[in-house]
Parts: structure tokens; C-alpha cells; sequence
């Protein structure tokens, strides 16, 4: 099985999505293969949002008690304006290099949703790199000399291009699914 997913690490439904996955895979015992799409929601030059009141307020309303709901912890990160993800999503490809990209991808969502840290500082990225023992200077050299950003820029130019209403926007073996999952158990029906 190939899951794919249109993502952006500063989407709190894509946390939070991918955690209620992540339960419903480990519930049926299935170990797919990871493919992820990337949509940044504040490319270079779009102005970055702002956090403020009306964000948090929402927030609270819309995200924590989802999560509560599935079981799920997140917190309201207070990095004003949000982190540009670019050098989060270029450090995929040396992440799946060392077939650790879900694990990298996770790593990268909790490091912002959980522990409030700017994933668009590069020694942040590079400090999660090295915690999942993917080789620190590679994976420095890649993000600081830009080795992956034409390749990424390409891909997120052409997921802008997909046919897709939210993120994250989940396919599986290439067929997208209808809607978006919020439950453990949607998922448990849909892996059937």
C-alpha cells in the first residue's frame, strides 16, 4: 500500500491528521509506503501569517478539541510570524534517503506542534535530522547549499496544480480519497 499526502508542517489539521493516521495504522498492523507532497501555505514572497488572538482563538475552538477528542496532544505555537517550510520539505529527500521520511515528517510536525520550535530555522531542522541518526553533515550541507530547493520548488509547483480543496489531502495507491478522514475510526473503515 503507498499513501500519499499534501501537506504543510504549519497546517494543524495536517498534525493532526497524520497522528489519527498514524493510530489507525498501527491499530491494523500496516506499515505502507510514504509519499509526501508538499504545499506550502506561505511560499516566497506571500506574506507569513501573523499569530494572533483570533488565530488562537480558533484554534482552541477548532483544532484542540478534535484532537482531545481523537485522544491526540497538540499546542498552540506562539512563532510569530509562522516559520516558512521550505527547508523542512527539502530535508525529505535526505530523510528517505535513509528510508526515514515518515519518521523525519513526524519528527518536523511534533517539533512545531508540540514543542513550539521554528522549523524554518535551519539548526532546528538539522538537530531533528541528527536525533533520528540521519548523518548531521549531509543533511546540513544539503539544506545550506540548497542542493534540493529547484527540486522541491518544482514539486510544489506542480502540487499547486492538483486538483485538491484542503490540506492534507490523502491518496492511497494513488487514488485520492473523496474527503478528508478526522477520525481513527474513518480510517480503520477506509483500510478495511
Amino acid at each position: 500500500m503507498k499513501i500519499s499526502i499534501i501537506l504543510d508542517f504549519v497546517c494543524p489539521y495536517c498534525f493532526v491528521g497524520e497522528k489519527i493516521l498514524e493510530k489507525a495504522l498501527k491499530e491494523k498492523n500496516l506499515n505502507p509506503e510514504f509519499r509526501f507532497l508538499p504545499y506550502e501555505l506561505s511560499p516566497e514572497p506571500k506574506p507569513q501569517p501573523i499569530v494572533n488572538e483570533a488565530s488562537k482563538e480558533y484554534f482552541q475552538k477548532n483544532i484542540v478539541n478534535w484532537a482531545k477528542d481523537e485522544n491526540i496532544n497538540i499546542n498552540f505555537p506562539t512563532i510569530s510570524p509562522k516559520p516558512r517550510t521550505a527547508l523542512a520539505f527539502e530535508g525529505i529527500y535526505v530523510a528517505e534517503k535513509y528510508n526515514k521520511g515518515i519518521e523525519y515528517v513526524r519528527a518536523v510536525l511534533e517539533a512545531y506542534w508540540l514543542h513550539n520550535k521554528d522549523i524554518g530555522n535551519v539548526e532546528i531542522l538539522i538537530e531533528i535530522a541528527d536525533n533520528l541518526l540521519i548523518p548531521k553533515f549531509e543533511f546540513a550541507d544539503a539544506l545550506l547549499s540548497g542542493k534540493f530547493k529547484a527540486v522541491h520548488k518544482k514539486l510544489n509547483d506542480e502540487v499547486s496544480d492538483l486538483d485538491f480543496d484542503v490540506v492534507p489531502t490523502f491518496y492511497i495507491n494513488e487514488k485520492q480519497l473523496a474527503n478528508f478522514p478526522r477520525t481513527t475510526k474513518e480510517w480503520l473503515e477506509i483500510l478495511k
